[in-house]
This record gives C-alpha cells, sequence and structure tokens, in this order.
C-alpha cells in the first residue's frame, strides 16, 4: 500500500507540472470557446427539439412556436457569431421578444405534465416503438433547463469581457437581464395562478414584477406574507401547502402603488423596507423583512422605479390640463376676437409638440365643467 500510495503522490506531482507549463487560454480565446459551447449545445438542443416535433406532435396536431424560433431564427443568427463572440449579447437582445415564450412555457408545464400523466401508458408505447431511451417527460424538460444554460454562459462571457469593452459589457448584462426576467417571470406566472379568494381582478394590475416570502410587521404584530409585487397592486397573501405538497397563496389584503410610499432602508439589518401611505397615519407602516439583502435590494429598485414612472405619468396629465384650461407659464390655448356665434367657435389645442386637438365651445364647456366638479 506504501508503494501505491508513492505511485499516487508521484502522478499527482507530474499533473501539477504539466498544469503549470500550460499556459492560460487568453481572454479572446476563452470568448471563442464560450461562443463554441454557446453553438454546439445549441444544435443539439434544436435537434431534440425537431425530434419532439416529428415524433409526439404529429400526434397531438400543433405547431412548435419555441422550435421554430430556434431552428429558423436564432440559432442561424448565433452561427454568425462564432468567430465574434463578443456579439453574443447583441443576438439575445435582438430576439429578447422571443423568449417570453419561456415564461408562457414554465407557466403551463404543469398542464403538459398532468397530460403526461394522464396518458403515460400512450407515450411509453410511443417511445418503445421509437426506440428512444429519453421519455417525453425528459425532452419537455429541456427547454426548462435550457433557458438557465443561456444565463450561466451569458455569465461566462461576462467574467471573459475587460474594461475596455463597455459597449459589450453592457449589451451582456442587459442580456442576462432579459434571460434571467423569464426565468423569474415564468416562475411569477405560476405562483400568480395559484392565488386564491382573491376578489381583485388581477390582469387589470398590469405585469407581475416580484414575489417573495416576507416577515411582515405592521402595529408590533408580525407575520409571514408571500408578497406579490404587480405595476398597480402590492398584494399580501399567506402561504399554504396542498395535500401534494404544491403551494398556495390565500390573498389578504392589498394596496394600489399609486396610494402608498417608500422607505429603502429601516432599522440596522440591511434587510427591512417599509411601505406607507400619504393619507392614512404614520403608525399605518408596513416594514417588510427580506430574507436576504439582495431581495431587498431587488424589491426597493423596482418600487422606486414604479413611483417614479407614476409621478412622471401623473406630471404629464397635470401639464395636460394646464393645457386644456389655458393656464401655464405660456399661453397654449389661442382664442381670436370674433363676431361669430360663440356656440360654434372651434377652439385649437397644441398639446406639447405632440399635434393639435380640436374641439368646439360645447365640448369643451363639458370638459371644463367635469374638471371643474372633479377637482371639488
Amino acid at each position: 500500500s506504501d508503494r501505491h500510495h508513492g505511485n499516487v503522490v508521484i502522478v499527482n506531482v507530474c499533473l501539477r507540472c504539466l498544469i503549470q507549463h500550460v499556459p492560460p487560454l487568453s481572454s479572446p480565446r476563452r470568448l471563442r470557446c464560450i461562443a463554441e459551447e454557446l453553438l454546439s449545445t445549441e444544435r443539439e438542443y434544436v435537434r431534440s427539439l425537431g425530434f419532439v416535433c416529428e415524433q409526439y406532435l404529429p400526434e397531438l396536431d400543433r405547431p412548435d412556436k419555441i422550435r421554430d424560433f430556434h431552428a429558423h431564427r436564432f440559432l442561424p443568427e448565433l452561427e454568425t457569431c462564432e468567430e465574434e463572440p463578443t456579439r453574443l449579447g447583441r443576438c439575445f437582445l435582438r430576439h429578447r421578444d422571443s423568449f417570453a415564450l419561456y415564461a408562457l412555457y414554465s407557466k403551463n408545464k404543469p398542464v403538459s405534465d398532468r397530460l403526461l400523466i394522464d396518458h403515460r401508458t400512450f407515450f411509453k408505447q410511443k417511445q418503445l416503438a421509437l426506440g428512444d431511451r429519453m421519455d417525453l417527460w425528459s425532452y419537455l424538460l429541456k427547454p426548462v433547463q435550457r433557458i438557465s444554460k443561456y444565463s450561466l454562459l451569458l455569465q461566462d462571457v461576462l467574467r471573459e469581457c475587460g474594461p475596455d469593452q463597455q459597449g459589450v459589457l453592457e449589451e451582456v448584462r442587459e442580456a442576462m437581464e432579459v434571460v434571467q426576467f423569464q426565468l423569474r417571470h415564468g416562475n411569477n406566472l405560476l405562483a400568480m395562478d395559484a392565488i386564491q379568494q382573491c376578489d381583485v381582478n388581477l390582469k387589470e394590475q398590469g405585469a407581475l414584477i416580484r414575489q417573495d416570502e416576507f416577515l411582515v410587521t405592521f402595529r408590533k404584530r408580525k407575520c409571514f406574507r408571500h408578497v406579490f409585487l404587480f405595476q398597480e397592486l402590492v398584494l399580501f397573501s399567506k402561504t399554504r401547502k396542498t395535500e401534494v405538497g404544491n403551494e398556495t397563496y390565500v390573498y389578504k389584503q392589498s394596496f394600489k402603488t399609486c396610494d402608498i410610499g417608500l422607505t429603502h432602508n429601516s432599522g440596522d439589518s440591511g434587510l427591512c423596507f417599509e411601505i406607507w401611505f400619504r393619507k392614512r397615519k404614520s403608525q399605518d407602516t408596513y416594514t417588510l423583512q427580506a430574507e436576504s439583502r439582495s431581495t431587498k435590494d431587488q424589491w426597493t429598485k423596482d418600487l422606486e422605479r414604479i413611483l417614479w414612472d407614476q409621478a412622471l405619468r401623473n406630471k404629464e396629465v397635470r401639464m395636460q390640463e394646464r393645457v386644456f384650461l389655458g393656464i401655464g407659464n405660456k399661453p397654449f390655448m389661442d382664442i381670436q376676437p370674433s363676431d361669430a356665434a360663440i356656440n360654434s367657435r372651434a377652439v385649437s389645442c397644441g398639446l406639447m409638440g405632440k399635434g393639435t386637438i380640436t374641439f368646439t365651445d360645447t365640448s369643451l364647456n363639458i370638459l371644463l365643467s367635469q374638471h371643474a366638479s372633479s377637482r371639488i
């Protein structure tokens, strides 16, 4: 055994010597290797999608949008990046809208899984007839695995880009955000479908941006809540497990984002932020403690963006109201003296360089009266 141990030591020493004498790959070469891996795995992915379409989809009588996108658009463009791997980020960005197919795929996968279970005998017989080692379940998992692989490969590209490649870095970062958003959005859509006993029409609340578990404090009472952030709504729910172990979310309460304010940091942990209300008492404040600093930062960043967007929209509305009323720093409405009957006069209103809207005096009077009544 001592002799064997000595041989192992010698082999390890020799391996270390070999490794030490192998020159490291240059950054451009490493980028080329990443591009080659992305391209080779993409070709294999397209072949797998094609196999499912040719062997199984004729039984289901439906086209496959993901396969069409990858085979006819994404893969051909990736092949042009093999010699210029710095263009990979741009390639993803050019097809950002098509990657939304993956969020929908993730959302619908539980339905396809149930169909596979209900018809497992049929699909097993089909697999045996094809002589294939992989079952349909494994093939249908590939898109979920592939979108995760894109995120990892783009991270590798990001690491190999130098500080002198700022344009490339920005494109790759943005491409990573596109891919990671679709990963997250697929999970969000699944969670949204699991909300129960909700009396709010969630389809009217804008995009679902985030959903996470928080320890929520309100008037010295603490409880865990699963919180959903929509563009127009913050929704609090309680997590419950079903008999088969799936999570559902029982609706508790919700607040329109236009009614809330945000405090980025609360306490010393670095994990808490506050949601408060402009028209309520100061004690009506919700403190949300996230599981990690990263989660907290992501939520406050998105909430801040939503509140800024709403502030800008409100400013535009107020400016338009001032235009319609003919007040402000500059006169926007020009009514020329005329002996014509006042009830037939037309008023031209220039709207911030975005075209001109023409009102009759009758419609203008109605508009002004409605505006006045809405301000009382």
